[in-house]
């Protein structure tokens, strides 16, 4: 069983803050509801009241060494309280079990903290069952009290996952140089390994045959050996001019797939290889680690082709999934027909599915049925460090809940809003009032879809107290909690629009509208003709009051945006971009070895070739030669590279 980091220790001295800040608003708000100097508690109330409120406010100093603990002590509390205030109206129930539960969701695993959320809501249903004003009165607070529970408990776990994510991040930072070694790493022994595969096979080869044909003196044999060695020299300057003009993520360091894989694909269309590009659905911005898991699987395997299919035509294809990105790459049979061989000692294969598999995707690569190569790998567009699945889904399903119950309960006794109404106008208004809530699920995904449709409801509404006495200002004040949401939904998730900002001037239209109409619809004001200045006034009035709480609510929703994405977003992408500059520079260091030592001597051999074969007997053996010794000394320049990259490794 896990043991909390936080057990047993003392607690600290941001612990001390909360709870006597949290008494004493308490105690202030209990005196004034009950109307000043304890009355109508009486001493005996008044004092067990403060006594439990004190008992859950110095348990909270330790909610986060002992959550469990101290959610008991505080659920009793608060429950014990209620019933000694004998009523629901002092502000001492649901308060400090709140902050409790809070701290033992956001430090406690799922389990742990459902556990939490059904005791805490078992311990205070019972003592609101004292004070209930019939079954309206019962059902709304037990309505209430599940979703304020339930919110709370997802609010504390999407916090732990948030931290559990950031601790990660921390420790890859402090990891950074070991990963920018690794990265380092792998990369001089994906060169060293394809250095070898490349030139020294060929080199050692022109050795060889240059050798056996300068020692049979026959002329025949020796321009067929010039001929081997001109073709192989040019061959091999291709093969390692490929090999260090690929171009790696830092030339396009911060850009996405739309940016990164056209320079990569053009690079090697430019080096005589055909490959086509296409891209399937609606590009959109990727996390920065599957960005560059992505480019680096369409690298690596383009890689590949030029290694073992040389010549063959190859196909790139992006796929825009839902919550997917998929990648393939396949090409043809390499020209002269047969398949293509299994990919060396499927190290870079293997690299590849690790990639995938690290983000919680995977990767297929094999034989293609019409004989050529293909590699599919598919990758989330949300990394685990996102918060994970259930919890979000919970707090959007509370949200709906709360915001669709909370305007129904002003239909509820004692003085129900539509009294006197045909029970089919009052089913009407309820349905729609639960209705408008709906559109909040999308709040994430289209947040100004979401509020344009509850605006426009609300509207709906507030023109239909024209009609019917709906008393449309006295609804709105139950409904607004579900315009503030959609504020700060799209403040916080409005990440694809230019524009968040409008919605703080959109959303008080309902409000100016329903005060308007109401003003307008007054008989006197009616008679005098100044309905329309009347509508006016309201509408007005209504926005620059509540504008200012709407621009508070949405600067709330930016905040918890810019401190929740931008610094993860930032990290990975300066991780990224370090990490390819790394690479960067061990492809820039072969690339000066190769040009200064290899592709000198390799430049030199095919000359020497073309040169005999051009020439008399004597001068092709001659060139003989020279072939040999520019291999050797090529060779030679070769290990010495691969030696200083072993070295390093």
């Amino acid at each position: 069983m896990r043991v909390d980091g936080d057990v047993g220790r003392w607690p600290r001295a941001a612990d001390w803050g909360v709870p006597p800040l949290l008494l004493g608003a308490q105690l202030l708000a209990a005196w004034l509801l009950t109307d000043g100097a304890g009355a109508p508690l009486g001493q005996a109330r008044w004092t067990g009241l403060a006594a439990a409120a004190a008992v859950a406010a110095v348990a909270l100093v330790w909610r986060r060494a002992a959550p469990v603990p101290v959610l008991v002590i505080t659920a009793l509390s608060s429950a014990f309280a209620v019933v000694v205030a004998g009523g629901t109206d002092a502000p001492v129930g649901g308060i400090a079990d709140g902050v409790a539960l809070y701290s033992l969701a956001a430090r406690r695993g799922r389990r742990q903290a459902v556990i939490g959320c059904l005791a805490a809501y078992a311990a205070s249903s019972p003592a609101y069952l004292w004070h209930v004003e019939g079954p309206g009165d019962l059902l709304s607070n037990e309505v209430l009290d599940g979703v304020y529970y339930l919110g709370i408990v997802a609010l504390g776990q999407l916090r732990r996952r948030r931290e559990a994510a950031r601790r990660d991040l921390r420790g890859r930072l402090a990891r950074i140089e070991q990963e920018h070694r690794a990265a380092a790493g792998a990369e001089r022994e994906r060169l060293a390994r394809d250095l070898h595969d490349v030139a020294g096979h060929h080199l050692s080869a022109v050795v060889v045959h240059s050798g056996a044909a300068a020692r049979r003196g026959d002329p025949g044999l020796t321009r067929e050996a010039l001929a081997v060695a001109a073709e192989t020299g040019r061959e091999v300057l291709r093969s390692l001019s490929r090999l260090v003009d690929v171009v790696s993520p830092h030339a396009a360091a911060g850009g996405g797939l739309k940016e990164l894989l056209p320079p990569l694909c053009h690079g090697l269309n430019r080096l005589g290889i055909s490959v086509s590009l296409v891209v399937e659905g609606r590009a959109r911005k990727l996390p920065a680690e599957v960005t560059t898991t992505a480019y680096r699987i369409v690298q690596e395997s383009l890689t590949n082709v030029m290694r073992y299919a040389s010549g063959a035509p190859v196909r790139v294809t992006v796929r825009y999934l839902s919550g997917t990105v998929e990648l393939a790459v396949e090409n043809e049979a390499p020209a002269g027909g047969g398949t293509v061989p299994a990919l060396g000692g499927g190290r870079g294969v293997q690299g590849m599915r690790d990639r995938a598999a690290q983000l919680h995707g995977d990767l297929d690569a094999g034989p293609a049925p019409g004989g050529g190569w293909s590699v599919t790998a598919r990758l989330p567009t949300k990394t685990a460090s996102e918060y994970g699945a259930g919890w979000p889904e919970t707090l959007d399903a509370v949200t709906i809940a709360f915001c669709a119950a909370l305007p129904l309960l002003g239909f509820l006794p004692p003085e129900p809003l539509g009294s006197g109404w045909p029970p089919a106008g009052v089913a009407l208004v309820m349905t729609v009032l639960v209705a408008r809530a709906v559109p909040l699920w999308w709040r994430r995904r289209a947040p100004y879809a979401a509020l344009a449709v509850l605006t426009t409801v609300d509207v709906s509404l507030a023109v239909a107290g024209v009609l019917w006495p709906l008393e449309p200002l006295a609804l709105f004040v139950f409904a607004c909690p579900a315009q503030l949401v959609a504020v700060y939904s799209l403040a916080c998730y409005g990440h694809g629009a230019r524009r968040t900002w409008p919605g703080v001037l959109i959303a008080p239209l309902p409000w100016g509208v329903g005060l308007g109409t109401a003003l307008a619809a007054d008989p006197e004001v009616a008679a005098d003709g100044a309905a329309h200045l009347a509508f006016l006034f309201g509408f007005a009035v209504t926005v620059l009051v509540t504008a200012p709480v709407l621009a508070a609510v949405w600067t709330w929703g930016r905040a918890v945006a810019i401190r929740s994405r931008r610094w993860e977003i930032t990290v990975l992408d300066a991780m990224t971009a370090r990490t390819g500059a790394v690479v960067h520079a061990e492809r820039a260091r072969v690339a000066a070895g190769l040009s200064g030592t290899v592709l000198d001597r390799v430049a030199r051999l095919a000359r020497a070739a073309e040169t005999g074969l051009a020439g008399t007997d004597g001068q092709a053996r001659a060139a003989l030669e020279v072939i040999a010794e520019q291999a050797r000394a090529a060779l030679a320049d070769m290990r010495v590279l691969l030696e200083s990259l072993e070295g390093k490794t």
